[in-house]
């Protein structure tokens, strides 16, 4: 069904995303917002570092990691002093992904599309899933190139894709589509928590692939405070006269593709064929290693043993929450998934759709704080890439990136730290770029760099994320209708995040 009543707002939306059906009216586009402080450079020896706490002369990335996306167009910048620490640090701006040197909509994580009279109905939406599709499986391929031993890991692949509206050679308008981030893996660890935040708990892929997400998010706001011009307008993001916080540039959109159906969405799908109503949409997580209900878990292993959420009650939260998390809220917009392409043939769209847009209800918007709101995401069957069952020595094994990584990163799921062998090592410690604490300090130095000292006064991470007073208020919102829904409990690692920086 189209909504006529927005059908001249939606003439400014990419042609892609309005075909996408009453998903894509004006007042879905996602959008973020900063104020923009008073702009200095960072002092010397202050950097992005994945592991501020390890001691100088350890184990290091091979290449210095980058806090910026798009490094491969970024030959102006002169690289600040920094720390022997960093490995995410400026310098690393003026090095290229993985050797290559491309302009923007050339290579291969860009596309355009069809031409002008070919790009409505069944047959355009095909061919944005069949792109998202064939994008993600060549850059993880490209990835992979110098490890193919860790190649089997791509049975359980999720990635994330921005769309952009751009005006080709031609003048015409068209979409070009870049994978940002990824993430393989199947596991979390089913041990004891940890409180150190240096430690990745759950290795899901869609998981990973979200944290790398945050990463690149972290390296645009970069981009946006740099004093570099150049550097400045290559940024995502925009400021806003009327906002506090940054927004999205203008007909940018996301998109998730994972080759597996979401964790807790299959197995509500597989009980709900079995009655009559939505009995079984309860929220599950992992734990001990099995994924059960949230409300048969006793307190005493919520405190102290590792559980994770399923991936599709993160999705489902997403919905309301966007994906950036409560830190990067303090500096943006929540960021809204536009569409999700599943290549598990297995579960039809429209039922993973029902499963995760509709088990909160219709009545959430009336009481969510602005800028804050319920979306949907609109779900398509693809093709699935990879083998079809990971292999046993690979099992274990979580890869991320996001664009502008030199190299990609290999954990073990079952420890949550990365193996010896991963291309990308933070520190002698194995800490990974993921962790809570590596996105702590990256939070610190976005606070440092746009002028906004006082997010840097708090005294702990878990301080830090509940000053994001609207987000927080949004994930209440979510939490309080999974209960009013009998869905269960959402499980609050509060102690979990009560390090310091």
């Amino acid at each position: 069904m189209v909504d006529h009543d927005n059908s001249g707002e939606r003439k400014r939306l990419p042609r892609m995303a309005a075909s996408l059906m009453m998903r894509f009216v004006s007042e879905r586009e996602p959008t973020f917002g900063l104020h923009r402080a008073s702009l200095r450079p960072p002092p010397p020896g202050h950097g992005f570092g994945d592991l501020p706490h390890a001691p100088a002369g350890g184990n290091r990335s091979k290449t210095p990691e980058l806090l910026i996306a798009h490094s491969e167009d970024l030959t102006s910048f002169r690289p600040e002093e920094d720390s022997d620490l960093d490995c995410l640090s400026l310098r690393s701006l003026s090095s290229n992904s993985e050797g290559e040197r491309t302009s923007h909509g050339q290579g291969d994580t860009a596309e355009s599309s069809p031409k002008r009279g070919t790009r409505s109905g069944v047959r355009f939406t095909d061919w944005h899933k069949n792109r998202v599709v064939a994008l993600c499986s060549k850059r993880f391929d490209k990835l992979l190139r110098e490890c193919p031993e860790y190649h089997s890991t791509k049975s359980c692949l999720a990635a994330f894709v921005l769309e952009r509206e751009v005006i080709d050679t031609g003048g015409q308008c068209c979409e070009q589509y870049e994978v940002v981030a990824l993430g393989t893996g199947q596991g979390c660890c089913s041990g004891w928590l940890c409180y150190t935040g240096s430690v990745v708990h759950d290795c899901h892929s869609i998981v990973i692939a979200r944290r790398a997400l945050k990463r690149y998010l972290y390296k645009q706001l970069l981009l946006f405070y740099s004093l570099e011009p150049e550097l400045h307008e290559r940024s995502i993001f925009q400021s806003n006269p009327t906002e506090l916080l940054l927004q999205i540039k203008p007909k940018i959109y996301l998109h998730l593709y994972t080759n597996h159906t979401p964790k807790g969405a299959a197995q509500c799908i597989l009980m709900k064929s079995q009655s009559s109503g939505y009995p079984s949409l309860k929220l599950q997580c992992h734990a001990k290693g099995s994924l059960i209900p949230a409300a048969f878990l006793p307190p005493n292993v919520w405190g102290s043993r590792i559980c994770c959420m399923s991936d599709s009650a993160k999705l489902t939260r997403w919905t309301v929450t966007g994906v950036q998390g409560a830190l990067l809220s303090q500096f943006i917009k929540p960021l809204y998934i536009t569409s999700a392409i599943l290549g598990d043939s297995s579960h039809l769209a429209e039922n993973v759709s029902n499963t995760i847009n509709k088990r909160l209800g219709t009545a959430v918007n009336d009481i969510l704080p602005p800028p804050y709101k319920q979306t949907s995401i609109f779900f398509q069957n693809g093709e699935s890439v990879g083998h079809t069952v990971i292999s046993d020595t690979c099992k274990d094994f979580s890869i991320n990136w996001c664009l502008g990584d030199s190299s990609i990163e290999v954990l073990d799921s079952s420890t949550g730290y990365s193996v010896s062998s991963s291309p990308f090592v933070s520190g002698p410690g194995f800490t990974s770029r993921l962790c809570k604490r590596a996105q702590y300090s990256s939070f610190r130095k976005i606070a440092t760099v746009s002028g906004q000292k006082d997010l840097l006064t708090f005294a702990t991470y878990r301080k830090a994320k509940l000053a994001a007073h609207l987000y927080q208020n949004a994930k209440t919102v979510v939490n309080q209708q999974f209960l009013a829904n009998n869905a269960g409990p959402w499980n609050s690692k509060n102690l979990v995040d009560s390090f310091s920086h």
